[in-house]
């Protein structure tokens, strides 16, 4: 990946601009471009499109680094590691509101910078393979048939597809955010919370049976619910979903609607 990655650097001082490019040369990475100013690193980031930034902090011109980087931010998906020889506090939160690959101090040992951007192309690049992920599963789940919800620790809904906005008459903005007992009635609430708290409880996944009152209906739905962890394994959340059965399939498995099992399948 190397050969075909362009750099920007963004360097006050020349000398060292022109070191950083013969480093950079040397491990086989194309060098788009040197500037000295926060304003022209943001015009030349935006029209070359680089693979990476290296961006100093104290520029020329009235524009900073991290003020040059919250800018391309804005405009530009473009990894960023800061070099600078600035490592107060105030600047180090600064920086890292604009999530950097790496903030290194001046002096840094050449190892360091050549790891830095080594991590920071394989960082990017599955950041752009998971929302790619993400973006496909999300148009999946928004054309599923089936209603799908994520219900997080405090009880608040996280997400509802389209499905779910369809039955339940109501904008994404009126449910995201909000407690789920704001959204079902009482009778409907109070069947789900304990399957809910199950899963959460144990971490085991469920399966649950329940009529649905709806503005326009009421329909009985099959349930699954699944926990969802970080990576530490902690439950951060639950994802359930439901699926329309008919009263008669309901009845025909009466024992798995009259209490709280585990998942089956």
């Amino acid at each position: 990946m190397s050969q075909q990655s362009k750099i920007l650097v963004v360097e006050d001082e020349a000398l060292t601009g022109m070191e950083l490019q013969k480093k950079l040369v040397l491990w086989g990475y194309e060098v788009v471009g040197i500037v000295s100013s926060g304003e022209d690193a943001v015009k030349k980031a935006l029209e070359l499109e680089p693979d990476l930034i290296l961006m100093d902090i104290l520029l020329k011109g009235c524009m900073n680094g991290i003020d040059a980087a919250k800018v391309i931010m804005e405009n530009k998906e473009i990894p960023i590691i800061y070099l600078t020889a600035y490592c107060n506090s105030e600047t180090f939160q600064g920086a890292k509101i604009t999530q950097p690959q790496a903030y290194l101090i001046k002096p840094f040992d050449e190892n360091e910078l050549k790891f830095a951007i080594e991590m920071a192309f394989y960082g990017h690049q599955s950041r752009l393979s998971l929302k790619k992920s993400e973006a496909h599963y999300r148009v999946l789940a928004e054309s599923a048939p089936d209603m799908i919800f994520i219900i997080n620790k405090d009880l608040m809904v996280d997400y509802v597809n389209e499905s779910s906005l369809k039955h339940l008459k109501l904008r994404k903005e009126e449910i995201i955010g909000k407690p789920v007992q704001n959204i079902f009635s009482k009778q409907v609430f109070d069947m789900q919370i304990k399957a809910l708290q199950n899963v959460f409880r144990t971490g085991n996944s469920m399966r649950v049976k329940n009529p649905f009152i709806f503005p326009s209906c009421e329909l009985w739905l099959d349930t699954r619910l699944k926990a969802l962890r970080n990576d530490k394994g902690e439950i951060y959340a639950v994802m359930g979903i439901s699926r329309e059965c008919t009263e008669n399939n309901f009845q025909e498995h009466q024992q798995d609607k009259l209490k709280i099992g585990p998942d089956s399948g």
